[in-house]
């Protein structure tokens, strides 16, 4: 399985602790050079992520970081499609794994993929998980709060759709579970592994005090993903390709 680490140029002491840590394990990757958001015009950030779409879904202002990283994981996304890889695994350069417990899940995933079904598989810590037992994976559905793009696998299909649900953006790139939405099937690993450094993430999120509530969770996925559909109809007005049908 192809392995890809998302890095940006002027951060080589973290592409240095990534490598040791692969190299420990046997394993190699191709290094992405990621997009610096800074780097663009405004032009280019309003074409890449419309402030009005953004601000649809997500009732707020998209952070050029957030572009920066969106776009920094379409590169990965659009490499795996023009490549047709069977499966990819993808990581950004702050992950912090236990490298054994990464080859076993890489090695499952491989026995286990459906080609013809656009899928994730999550290996960071911090998901939602499952109220009954479920075995090594279990599914993300679209009334969880599934965030991290630190660590997961796609296959073919998945990068296809993905790329294009990505194109403009209107949402961040680990919105899981709205992707779960949109045809996406997002897996998550029961026994997860994978977190990242200390102090490492440039993006903030502010805790929303009202999460812990029910009734806000539901109105906050009814809104969030109205709002992502009324997106991807917009996209295929405009003549937008989604791959493979929608999973069900």
């Amino acid at each position: 399985m192809k392995s890809f680490v998302i890095n940006l140029d002027r951060d080589a002491a973290r592409l240095e602790e990534t490598r040791r840590m692969f190299a420990s394990a046997g394993m190699s990757f191709e290094r992405v050079p990621a997009v610096d958001a800074r780097a663009l015009a405004p032009a280019e950030l309003r074409k890449a992520c419309p402030p009005v779409r953004f601000y649809l879904a997500n009732a707020r202002r998209v952070k050029p970081g957030e572009i920066g990283c969106a776009l920094s994981h379409r590169k990965c996304w659009e490499t795996v499609a023009a490549r047709n890889l069977p499966l990819a695994a993808v990581f950004e350069d702050d992950v912090l794994a236990d490298m054994d417990a990464l080859k076993a899940h890489l090695a499952a995933i491989e026995k286990e993929c459906d080609p013809a079904v656009p899928t994730v598989w999550l290996m960071n810590r911090g998901l939602p998980k499952p109220k009954a037992p479920c075995g090594d994976w279990y599914e993300i559905g679209g009334g969880a709060w599934a965030w991290g793009a630190y660590c997961y696998v796609l296959n073919a299909a998945a990068a296809d759709r993905l790329s294009a649900l990505m194109t403009p953006m209107a949402n961040v790139c680990d919105a899981w579970s709205v992707f779960a939405c949109c045809g996406v099937r997002v897996l998550a690993a029961a026994d997860a592994f994978a977190t990242t450094r200390s102090g490492s993430s440039t993006i903030s999120r502010k805790t929303k005090s009202l999460w812990g509530r029910e009734w806000f969770r539901r109105f906050y996925w009814f809104r969030y993903g109205f709002a992502f559909r009324l997106d991807l109809f917009l996209k295929r007005f405009e003549g937008k390709r989604f791959g493979k049908e929608q999973h069900r």
